[in-house]
């Protein structure tokens, strides 16, 4: 007989799951574009998660890449040869980002829909949990929400977010979609945060380099001088680095985290 696995006996216990996911699984790698089958799948497995009866609350990235993916597009559609040859101006990333959250929130909502789920929007900044009212009004909204059977997912409001780079709060703590996944696990008393990235979990160096070794359990005295951080993802915001802090944060607080990549 197989001997379980005792790191991973939290499983049982497990209820509210708050699955994050980054730019770099909600978007194409060769165009930009919104990685339609890799997120019909993922609505897929909320979806038998749901039946399960498990609570799942998701935190998404991507409108400010796939925002930036259609105003290039429309951008080059609506230039003539000559405009095409002068230097191009980077894009807005607020502009991006408002002209993409609403193209990926309708992909969710479609897809959602075919599995007769029911999904909800909830935009957030990080200086909204400062506030002891937000946090509570916040939590009440979700609880209706699981209620219901709804989805809430999240994203951060970068169109009217007054951070700039770098992403970085008072407290040294680094501010993307994975910080903010950290902080609804503690809000909303998760048992179990998920962070799905395009690698297999946390290596011990850069995933490409031979000699990188994934590390099943993480524990910070034994692996933390050990490992070696790579680049960023080619379209987040934080990378491997960003997801770590964002679990110590959870994990501090007595909450399970897992680094994974999404299964198709």
């Amino acid at each position: 007989m197989a001997t379980a696995d005792r790191t991973r006996t939290f499983m049982k216990d497990v209820k509210r799951v708050i699955i994050k996911v980054g730019t770099a699984v909600v978007t194409r790698g060769d165009d930009g574009r919104l990685a339609v089958g890799r997120l019909g799948c993922l609505c897929e497995q909320v979806k038998e998660l749901n039946v399960l009866g498990y609570e799942v609350i998701l935190v998404t990235s991507g409108a400010v890449g796939v925002g930036k993916q259609r105003l290039k597009y429309r951008k080059l559609v609506n230039s003539s040869f000559a405009d095409l040859q002068k230097p191009q101006m980077e894009l807005d990333g607020k502009a991006c980002a408002a002209v993409g959250q609403s193209g990926l929130m309708a992909l969710y909502d479609m897809l959602f829909t075919q599995l007769d789920v029911s999904s909800s929007q909830l935009l957030v900044t990080d200086s909204d949990f400062e506030n002891p009212n937000f946090r509570e009004r916040l939590c009440e909204t979700v609880e209706s929400l699981l209620d219901l059977k709804v989805v809430p997912i999240f994203n951060e409001n970068d169109a009217i977010s007054t951070r700039k780079a770098p992403y970085e709060d008072s407290s040294g703590i680094f501010w993307d979609n994975d910080s903010l996944a950290g902080l609804l696990a503690i809000e909303l008393k998760a048992d179990l945060l998920v962070l799905l990235s395009d690698v297999d979990g946390l290596y011990s160096g850069p995933p490409s380099e031979p000699g990188s070794k994934i590390i099943h359990t993480y524990i910070k005295d034994k692996h933390y001088s050990g490992i070696t951080f790579g680049d960023k993802s080619r379209v987040g915001r934080g990378g491997m680095t960003a997801k770590v802090k964002a679990a110590f944060v959870a994990s501090n607080s007595g909450t399970p985290v897992v680094i994974t990549r999404l299964s198709l």
